[in-house]
């Protein structure tokens, strides 16, 4: 009972069916949008070139990479030539220069050494290789040499033979952070491609429903925020499958042609990226969409995306930072934190050297709150220029019309 006398009635449980409702809504518009980019032609062909591009470079690098050694073919009688190359190309002995020759004309070898000390080649001698057959004269000519003076059979080779060099690696692991590093650039570069198409869009549907008077229909029936919250979270789970796609076909194929030495750490690399690209990608297409619903003819958007476009762009610079300047340079440290540069710089940085938890920390919370912010002032920005005619919509008459 309360001072006055009156009996106090307890507060009633706020009811959770409204909120049911809205996830309904919501889910109602993603998974219409979900439909439209599944159904799209365009979409999965720009799976289909992505990957097939990916995969082709994967195979050119893999066979590059493997390249047989070059062949040498060397007359029967220079044996001391022969041993001298042997440990650094392909040596075919022939019994004589005729034979040789017809080698060389048929690419059968790739150079002949005649047993004038000439070199025989079909068009030019590559500059690597007549190092190493120069090299290999030199060493047939001090063995030959050392044998005239009565050296026992063997040893001529083995004073002359190199020692064995005692290697110690200052960074053992510098091929695997290579390879972190390479995944981590690839994938920032092709989700950066697939943000921008993906904003495009989203802002050109929004000005697509808004010109043709659908988005009037649609909000009849729901509120502005359901249609900006579906469109998210639908062109987002199209997107996510279109990247998991992608980057599941990507990673095999590298794996397959052995271009990834080390594929684990190349798969975590791919998984952190993409972790920290959902942020990233919801606060863009927010932006994307909040822009499209500022105008009404399609004309018009390249003009209220171009800011957007601008800080998209703006997020490649933690990438080159981290390539060139290291992942001790302390702008990109600066980078690598700031909410809309983050999502590319922090896993960039991440794949090149070790990075302080708090600072990842600090930089996803960082990113986490923009998007709380934007989605609630982009929100009003987004219902206010939905239902504005004529023009662009400037963001200060797009809030006032959210007022009323």
């Amino acid at each position: 009972m309360s001072r006055d006398g009156r009996t106090d009635t307890p507060t009633a449980p706020r009811p959770t069916s409204g909120r049911r409702a809205d996830l309904a809504l919501v889910g109602i518009v993603a998974g219409r949008e979900i439909t439209r980019q599944l159904r799209n032609k365009a979409f999965w062909a720009s799976v289909i070139v992505t990957t097939a591009m990916l995969c082709l470079s994967f195979a050119l690098t893999g066979v590059l990479k493997d390249e047989a050694p070059p062949t040498v073919g060397v007359i029967g009688e220079r044996s001391t030539v022969a041993a001298a190359l042997r440990p650094q190309v392909t040596v075919k002995e022939y019994g004589d220069a005729g034979s040789a020759r017809t080698a060389v004309r048929d690419k059968a070898v790739d150079a002949v050494v005649l047993p004038d000390g000439e070199v025989l080649v079909l068009r030019n001698l590559p500059e690597d290789l007549g190092r190493t057959i120069r090299q290999a004269e030199q060493t047939a000519r001090h063995v030959e040499q050392l044998n005239a003076l009565g050296a026992a059979p063997g040893e001529a080779e083995a004073a002359l033979a190199p020692p064995g060099l005692r290697v110690s690696a200052l960074l053992p692991d510098a091929a695997e952070a290579q390879e972190r590093t390479m995944t981590a650039g690839l994938g920032v570069f092709l989700l950066f491609i697939l943000m921008l198409i993906s904003g495009l869009g989203i802002a050109q549907g929004v000005v697509e429903e808004k010109s043709s008077r659908i988005v009037e229909v649609l909000l009849a029936k729901v509120r502005a925020w359901h249609l900006l919250a579906g469109k998210i979270v639908g062109l987002g789970a199209a997107a996510l499958v279109q990247i998991l796609l992608m980057m599941t076909v990507a990673l095999t194929a590298a794996i397959s042609f052995g271009v990834l030495r080390a594929p684990l750490s190349a798969v975590g690399t791919a998984a952190n990226l993409l972790l920290w690209f959902v942020p990233g990608y919801v606060l863009f297409v927010t932006l994307y969409a909040v822009a499209g619903a500022l105008v009404s003819r399609q004309e018009d958007v390249n003009h209220v995306i171009g800011p957007v476009n601008m800080l998209q762009m703006l997020s490649l610079a933690g990438p080159a930072l981290a390539v060139r300047g290291g992942p001790d340079d302390s702008l990109l440290t600066i980078v690598s934190i700031v909410p809309g540069l983050s999502w590319a710089a922090m896993p960039m940085r991440m794949a090149v050297a070790d990075v302080p938890w708090w600072q990842a920390v600090v930089a996803f919370a960082l990113m986490v709150l923009a998007i709380a912010v934007l989605v609630r002032v982009g929100g009003r920005v987004y219902r206010g220029g939905l239902l504005r005619y004529g023009g662009i919509v400037k963001v200060r008459e797009a809030l006032h019309g959210a007022a009323h």
